[in-house]
């Protein structure tokens, strides 16, 4: 007999970026279920022009701009929020191939800022 338990959870991850300092994320690993909803959230001291998130299957939702929110066009499942220092995403419902480098950029003026994160999806537990 097989016995499936599942926690859904919503679990927030947050990737800071700073002009000028040190680029860190926090954490550095994120362990997600299948199906459960996830909060990407990437940010600066100083405000971007525009940001995108890259997936680990090299699509990505784009040019989202502060004061921007709405359902990412490429990317089933995937809702946008921007202000004017952070570049958010939730994933609704997370799936297999959610798993691996999700990327971050804020575009500037005169630059381009970078962060990633994993993301690991986790197997059903079974007994």
């Amino acid at each position: 007999m097989r016995i499936s338990q599942w926690s859904v959870t919503t679990v927030f991850l947050a990737v800071f970026l700073t002009v000028g300092a040190e680029i860190w994320t926090s954490p550095k690993k994120l362990m997600a279920r299948p199906r459960s909803e996830i909060k990407l959230s990437c940010g600066s001291d100083n405000p971007y022009r525009s940001c995108s998130w890259t997936l680990p299957s090299s699509s990505s939702c784009s040019n989202i701009r502060p004061g921007m929110t709405g359902q990412c066009i490429e990317v089933q499942m995937v809702i946008f929020d921007a202000s004017e220092n952070y570049c958010n995403i939730t994933v609704t419902s997370v799936r297999d191939f959610d798993n691996g480098a999700w990327t971050c950029e804020l575009e500037y003026p005169d630059r381009v800022d970078t962060a990633f994160t994993e993301l690991i999806v986790i197997e059903e537990a079974s007994v």
